[in-house]
């Protein structure tokens, strides 16, 4: 049931990002396509946040030297040729002429060597590709000279990423920005500029087509090939509530609803002006994440005891909103992927869980405290999931209700509960990202600071990731990413709770829509 205040408060929003601006279809400029995403991230800086609309802006306004066709191929898209030496330890790329940054000056190799070091500083692949770096250079204004101590077969797929974070390139006096601190400017080299004197954080992003753009001659496939801006300006803004935005789409207020709940859908009928489709057939992970630093999930029993407690038929109930957009999948790295396993996955042995909790000699008298994003409802179904799994259990629970910008300071924070922290959360994350040992970032067992938030430490998973990283060919990848598998679920590093798809829905004047793992705005044009 909607609030009336959560519904004020998202027709305060949509009063604020109105302002100046006709709306409604017979008002709205026709260069203009205005977005809402799930949630406007305030943070911009594309190296330095996982958020979706962070990594969604950063494909309208960077460019990456490579990007990943629907084939999981790292096309060229920056760099115009490339050689690899018979060693395969040498990498020469060569920019495409004429690339320009957003302020008007060139694109160079040193902009290129400066975002590459930045960003792999706090990416998972990044991290591994640069523990194989030996020099990474610009030996002219045009050309990026990669050497390797060792072959490393993944250099072009790392360099390529799809999933957040992103290796975007950036001018290298913004790129010099330390990878601990956001940067101050976001320029770019992409389809579009970011309109800073425009933004108002939280509320609106806007974008304007960027004149000496270059778009490459390929077809667009998922994030490779031309990026074509058809219209002038792209606006991405921040409507809190569900049913607000699918009204404001049915009334032409706003052209692109990134994520629709499936209970909504019976309103896009013939007549609404607006269809709702799947524009990603590998959608996302649900994921749970326990805090490794703090009792009691500093136990590995209890862990392992969640793992053999949760039943995943009910987390596929939920998350979606409707089952038939979701499976029970529990393949760390996805379902219909590549590295897709059954390895290592434990059944469900309510019994089993309790006699691990009995032997680990759980205080049940201190209640866990769950981050719990209320703003996002296929996450906050999670947590209800989970809350009873837990009760069931005997413990107790408090679920601390925050909306996602405050989760991703919150879930930083490695200290006790006393000063802030906590024990449990939930998230998700798109299957691309997680599809693969080296991209798949809850993987990362090193230990703070170089883990994701929960911070599990096991060099063994660590030994296999570098493993597979230098395996000879794809069947030893597999079968090291299997076991790979198996190990994560033996040390309870994350639990995939399921894999779902959610609908994009869009006015039904609109023509170009992408299909992809990232939502897409470029190419997109209304007839």
């Amino acid at each position: 049931m909607i609030s009336r205040r959560s519904l004020s408060l998202a027709a305060m929003a949509a009063a604020a990002i109105s302002a100046g601006l006709p709306l409604g279809a017979a008002g709205q400029t026709q260069s203009t396509l205005r977005v809402v995403p799930e949630t406007l991230s305030r943070v911009l800086d594309p190296h330095f946040t996982t958020s979706f609309t962070t990594r969604d802006l950063g494909y309208l306004v960077y460019d990456t030297l490579f990007a990943m066709n629907d084939k999981f191929e790292p096309q060229p898209q920056m760099v115009e040729s490339y050689t690899v030496s018979a060693d395969k330890l040498a990498y020469t790329f060569t920019l495409r002429p004429g690339l320009k940054w957003h302020d008007g000056q060139p694109v160079t190799a040193a902009d290129c060597v400066a975002s590459i070091q930045r960003w792999a500083a706090r990416d998972s692949m990044g991290q591994t590709l640069t523990k194989f770096m030996a020099s990474l250079d610009a030996s002219d204004s045009n050309t990026i000279k990669l050497v390797l101590r060792e072959p490393y077969g993944l250099v072009l797929d790392t360099l390529g990423k799809i999933g957040a974070p992103v290796p975007f390139m950036m001018p290298e006096r913004i790129a010099r920005t330390p990878a601990s601190e956001q940067v101050k400017e976001i320029v770019g080299s992409g389809p579009y500029k970011f309109r800073a004197d425009l933004h108002e954080p939280g509320v609106k992003i806007v974008l304007e087509k960027f004149a000496d753009y270059k778009p490459r001659a390929e077809p667009p496939n998922w994030v490779s090939g031309a990026k074509i801006a058809k219209l002038d300006r792209v606006e991405m803004l921040g409507m809190p509530d569900a049913q607000t935005q699918v009204s404001a789409l049915i009334n032409g207020e706003v052209d692109y609803l990134e994520r629709v709940p499936a209970d909504l859908l019976p309103l896009f009928t013939a007549k609404s002006g607006a269809k709702a489709e799947v524009v990603s057939k590998y959608g996302f992970q649900a994921i749970m994440r326990m805090n490794h630093l703090q009792p009691p999930f500093d136990n590995l029993k209890v862990r392992q005891a969640i793992a053999r407690a949760i039943d995943r038929t009910m987390y596929a109930a939920v998350v979606a909103g409707d089952p038939q957009f979701a499976t029970d999948c529990a393949a760390m790295f996805g379902c219909g992927m590549p590295y897709e396993s059954k390895d290592g996955i434990p059944t469900r042995d309510i019994a089993a869980a309790k006699a691990l909790l009995k032997e680990a000699n759980v205080d049940m008298s201190k209640p866990l405290v769950m981050l719990h994003i209320a703003n996002a409802p296929g996450i906050a179904a999670l947590g209800n999931v989970t809350r009873q799994v837990l009760v069931d259990l005997g413990f107790k629970v408090d679920m601390v209700a925050m909306d996602f910008q405050t989760f991703a300071t919150r879930r930083l924070n490695t200290g006790p509960v006393a000063q802030g922290g906590w024990n449990l959360a939930h998230t998700t994350n798109s299957v691309p990202d997680q599809g693969n040992p080296l991209s798949n970032p809850f993987l990362v067992a090193s230990g703070p600071p170089a883990s994701a938030w929960g911070w599990p430490s096991d060099p063994k998973t660590d030994e296999l990731r570098l493993k597979f990283a230098t395996a000879p060919d794809e069947a030893a990848r597999k079968a090291i990413a299997a076991e790979i598998q198996a190990r994560t679920y033996e040390q309870v590093l994350y639990l995939p709770l399921s894999q779902f798809t959610t609908p994009s829905a869009w006015r039904n004047n609109l023509d170009g829509v992408l299909k992809s793992p990232v939502m897409l705005l470029y190419n997109i044009e209304k007839k």
